[in-house]
């Protein structure tokens, strides 16, 4: 079957309809169409030209996953929700509009289309489901309207091509591993509304340099800054309680760092193998530092505590931070940050 017309008085498509249509170069859908099922043109390999009618609504999980030969696609106004895994695997695909009528982006929807190289995130969209744009190698910008409140696990995993990021006000949430891996990301500013950042969320984005943190977040995630070699400095906020394990794992060039008053315990290789450390100021208020937290960090000279030297004798310091005894102790330390 080369083509196929779809007659004004059909209203939807069943799942797995056309699945697997390889012969199929074009569709044309009828204004009538409200809804197009599950997988119903999945894996359709020679699919070149696709047209959506001004009827519908939703566009089924999976429904185009798989059409590597489609190069572009208009979304039609009609449309509220793109489906889960909607264009997984088109990897041709290198433009598409999503309308302001879309309120959600459904999770792997854009999974690896690597030819994609632009995306605008309309205004209506209010969350963008897990692994939406995971391996869209491609993609060098994008920008995240006010209106999302989270950013899925994994959404721009391994978008390597991505050098610019802009992230919405109204953003709560980072999700885990959200942008892991996206190496050509140099800096990023994270919104005052953002109250968390995952786990591994920007794990292995090794040409981040610079990012700011608002005061508004009370956890960073374990692995969160893992692998961030060109990291240079950061400013860890007030309003930060806890730094989870591996956190600042193999940030190899960062010099130094300020823990706030609000942390009190440093987790398990939070900042192992950050060979470039050289000095890091630890208030009063840490009681404990657990194991390999400072492992391998060789170049660790200075540590500059808050607090007295009876205090410094009774936190709990694994036996593992073997850099943190070899270091110059000042202690009731009341000068700048270093």
């Amino acid at each position: 079957m080369t083509s196929i017309t779809v007659p004004d008085s059909v209203t939807s498509i069943g799942d797995y309809a056309f699945d697997g249509c390889t012969g199929l170069t074009s569709i044309t859908i009828p204004d009538g169409v409200t809804s197009i099922g599950e997988a119903a043109f999945s894996y359709c390999t020679g699919l070149t030209s696709v047209t959506l009618g001004n009827g519908l609504t939703s566009i089924g999980d999976f429904a185009f996953c798989g059409c590597y030969s489609l190069t572009s696609i208009i979304i039609p106004d009609s449309v509220t929700s793109i489906g889960e895994g909607a264009f997984h695997g088109c990897t041709g695909l290198t433009s598409i509009s999503i309308p302001n009528s879309v309120t959600s982006i459904g999770g792997s929807a854009f999974y690896y289309c690597s030819g994609l190289t632009s995306i605008t995130v309309p205004d209506s969209v209010t969350s963008i489901g897990d692994y939406a744009f995971d391996g869209c190698t491609g993609l060098t910008s994008i920008t995240i309207p006010d209106g999302v409140t989270s950013i899925g696990e994994a959404a721009f995993s391994y978008c390597t091509g991505l050098t610019s990021v802009t992230l919405g006000n109204g953003l709560t949430s980072i999700g885990d591993f959200a942008f892991c891996g996206c190496y050509s990301l140099t800096s990023i500013i994270i919104p005052d509304s953002v109250t968390s950042i995952g786990e591994g969320a920007f794990q292995a984005c090794i040409g981040l340099t610079s990012i700011t943190i608002p005061d508004t977040v009370a956890s960073i995630g374990e692995s969160a800054f893992s692998g961030c070699a060109s990291l240079t400095s950061i400013i860890i906020p007030d309003s930060v309680t806890s730094i989870g394990e591996d956190a600042f794992c193999n940030c190899t060039d960062l010099t130094s760092i300020t823990i706030p008053d609000s942390v009190t315990s440093i987790g398990k290789y939070a900042f192992r193998s950050c060979t470039g450390l050289t000095s890091i100021t630890i208030p009063v208020s840490v009681t404990s530092i657990e194991w390999y937290a400072f492992y391998d960090c060789p170049g660790l000279t200075d540590v500059y505590y808050t607090g007295t030297e009876e205090e410094w004798a009774a936190v709990e310091i694994d036996s593992s931070n073997v850099c943190l005894e070899s270091a110059t102790i000042h202690y009731n330390w009341t000068g700048d940050a270093v």
